[in-house]
């Protein structure tokens, strides 16, 4: 499909806001406007992709009132993603990307949510794991009749943080159970951590239990202790696939196809192993996907989806004010109007 009639604008070109530039560029649209409180990082943005200097910007509002563009990436802090995304879409922008994490508040991101549907806007929020090699090509494995249905997921991770990262396997695990979570437990370290956008800005790192809608569970170990290391298990019915996501090497094993009807008490027969590499999968490539599916009318993250990964990141806030209780992410309601210093 041809996007090059789509007028498109950056809010926000720190690392990820040049990605956005770079996957804009590849589809073809028109980049009208790029805006930052850095002259600095206008400037260079505008001269990586040989933009006029009326394309740069020194605030959202400008931008949008001499533009008038068709697309908006708005990939700024959290903080100022609802106001954004309210003013982009009263202002006419027919399909906003919102990086996350969607909002530092529920109320917020359900304030994004029906701004955007009273003026027609889509509104993507920039959790791409369906578009990632090392989740699709997963659940093409589960469910099969070589491994059967999925179990449980634990993700042995390092130093990144609830919201950063951690929270974008709250996606992955909807996207692969087809189901959304239900209720969270969370054990939090002692120290809140530093984020480098800024000292106003904290994250949280420890362990995390999440119980989806089907029974699957999904367990998240991302202590600051840990210095290295991204580790994916997924164990299902008659075997288990095991991601290493930084070197992208998979390992599939099964039991073998006269074993399968056995009780899983008989863990330990004889089974089937394979190697795969899993292709790396840039921060562009996912975007441009995105983009595409909310631009063809097919499935793509909304702010719906963006909301369940709100819900489960404040409900894990939650459990570990109560000592590990687990939380529903649905009764009692989550505390909406609480606010968090997300990045």
């Amino acid at each position: 499909m041809d996007y090059g009639h789509l007028k498109f604008c950056v809010v926000g070109v720190g690392r990820m806001g040049v990605r956005h530039l770079q996957a804009a560029q590849q589809l073809g649209m028109q980049i009208e406007g790029v805006a930052d409180v850095s002259p600095f990082a206008v400037q260079s943005a505008c001269q990586t992709f040989d933009l006029p200097a009326s394309a740069e910007f020194s605030s959202l509002g400008a931008m949008l009132e001499k533009t008038r563009p068709d697309a908006l990436v708005i990939a700024t802090t959290a903080p100022s993603h609802c106001e954004a995304v309210i003013a982009a879409s009263r202002a006419g922008v027919k399909h906003i990307l919102c990086e996350k994490p969607m909002a530092n508040s529920l109320a917020e991101a359900q304030a994004m949510i029906a701004a955007c549907d009273a003026h027609g806007t889509q509104l993507a929020i920039n959790h791409q794991m369906r578009f990632m090699p090392q989740y699709s090509e997963v659940k093409e494995l589960l469910g099969s009749e070589k491994l059967g249905a999925l179990v449980s997921v634990v993700v042995a991770g390092s130093n990144f943080g609830l919201a950063m990262n951690a929270s974008h396997y709250f996606e992955m695990f909807r996207y692969l159970t087809n189901s959304s979570v239900a209720s969270v437990q969370a054990w939090f370290e002692k120290d809140h951590l530093n984020n480098p956008r800024g000292a106003e800005f904290e994250d949280r790192s420890g362990r995390l239990l999440a119980t989806g809608e089907q029974g699957q569970t999904l367990y998240i170990d991302f202590s600051a202790a840990a210095g290295h290391g991204l580790q994916c298990i997924y164990i299902c019915r008659h075997g288990q696939i095991m991601v290493d996501e930084l070197s992208g090497d998979m390992r599939i094993i099964a039991r073998q196809a006269q074993y399968r009807d056995l009780p899983t008490t008989r863990y330990g027969l004889p089974a089937d192993t394979e190697n795969r590499a899993i292709a790396p999968a840039d921060t562009v490539g996912p975007t441009l996907a995105v983009w595409q599916a909310m631009l063809n009318g097919e499935s793509f993250p909304n702010g719906t989806v963006g909301l369940h990964a709100l819900k489960c990141l404040v409900a894990a806030h939650e459990s570990h004010r109560l000592n590990g209780q687990a939380v529903s992410l649905n009764s009692p309601p989550l505390p909406a109007q609480q606010y968090f210093k997300w990045a």
